[in-house]
């Protein structure tokens, strides 16, 4: 008995190595990085302040609300709302791609594209010519970059294009609302 046993033993071993080594080998289930951007803006959903904001507009903060929306496909974003300066956002999956339009105090709606991750707390969307031609040549905003510093605290860069070429930056810190 005492060879059966230890046959049985061995071969079980074998086996439970075999599968954990079959563990180890297949790899980590990855998070499609288009699909955990467009999360990473789900996730504003609420209330901000910009308690840091160029004062251009005539103001030194301000609101700003991201809503989920149309059944979870689209994040809209009210910039400054009900006031003279108030401009709309929406950020939506376009296919694979996440895009965004803006609805402009200049009168416009560049819409961007999403750009490869370079950093896992940083989102850049860029104009796309061939879908912006028509403001090519308009002061508009060419670029949208955002920097998740934590759940409560963004960084949003806005690069303003005038006769084809950057003119200047408008940028915003804002923190989220505590619920009351």
């Amino acid at each position: 008995m005492k060879p059966y046993r230890l046959c049985v033993i061995a071969l079980s071993s074998v086996i439970l190595m075999g599968w954990i080594a079959c563990a180890e080998d297949k790899p980590a289930a990855k998070t499609d990085p288009k699909i955990s951007a467009f999360e990473k803006i789900k996730a504003l959903a609420g209330d901000w302040e910009a308690v840091s904001a160029d004062k251009e507009h005539g103001h030194g903060g301000g609101g700003v609300n991201y809503k989920v929306t149309a059944g979870g496909s689209t994040v809209l974003e009210t910039l400054f709302g009900g006031t003279d300066h108030e401009m709309i956002t929406m950020y939506y999956m376009d296919g694979d791609t996440l895009t965004l339009t803006h609805y402009c105090i200049l009168q416009n709606r560049p819409l961007m594209r999403a750009e490869r991750q370079l950093k896992p707390d940083q989102l850049v969307f860029k104009c796309q010519d061939v879908d912006n031609a028509k403001i090519a040549d308009q002061d508009h905003m060419h670029q949208a970059t955002f920097t998740f510093v934590d759940g409560d605290h963004l960084k949003t860069e806005w690069v303003l294009y005038k006769g084809g070429k950057p003119e200047g930056t408008h940028g915003f810190e804002l923190t989220r609302k505590k619920k009351k």
